[in-house]
């Protein structure tokens, strides 16, 4: 192996450079990286790749998981490749954890940069977003009952899913006290 380290470096950042533009469409080549952070700060990168939804396959999966772990935010990212300083980075979406209004649990993720929730808690997935086509107006919905609600702010989406939680978990307390009830009555 000829030359030292210094002779490599110096013939690669003289060779020409690796064009990595499509031959077919001209486009800049891309890759996409979901991340996690957890409430103590650790960034957890989930990898990195060529296609935008792959990378929110890998990331959705893992929310799925949120229940089990401290996370506080998560992203996709886009970078351009060959592309130096602050215009190689997009952040195609900024999401946050929060208490779910209808399970409770700290399973929703609301996207900052384009209103919208979903719950990854099992059995729940309650959701909000912002209308696609009408202004000023928010849908949402939790799925096991196909209850939709279209509303006029994200606060009154979030109150409609808090009503729908509590009359879940109403049901499911006198439930659970009926249950206990013919426990009682056997023992």
């Amino acid at each position: 192996m000829g030359g030292g380290l210094a002779q490599r470096v110096s013939r690669s950042l003289h060779a020409p450079p690796v064009d990595l533009r499509s031959m077919d469409d001209g486009t800049t080549a891309r890759v996409y990286v979901p991340s996690v952070v957890e409430e103590d700060g650790s960034p957890t990168g989930l990898g990195c790749f060529r296609e935008e939804a792959t990378a929110w396959r890998v990331l959705r999966s893992f929310l799925r998981r949120t229940d089990q772990m401290r996370l506080e935010r998560a992203s996709v990212v886009a970078w351009e490749l060959d592309v130096i300083g602050e215009h190689g980075m997009t952040e195609l979406a900024h999401l946050q954890a929060r208490a779910c209004p209808v399970c409770r649990r700290r399973t929703m993720w609301v996207d900052l940069r384009q209103f919208s929730a979903l719950c990854y808690g099992s059995a729940c997935e309650a959701w909000i977003e912002e209308h696609a086509t009408e202004a000023n107006t928010v849908d949402c919905g939790w799925p096991p009952t196909r209850f939709f609600q279209r509303c006029t702010s994200p606060q009154e989406a979030i109150d409609a899913l808090e009503g729908v939680g509590a009359d879940v978990h109403a049901h499911e307390e006198r439930s659970e006290g009926t249950a206990d009830a013919a426990l009682d009555e056997e023992a």
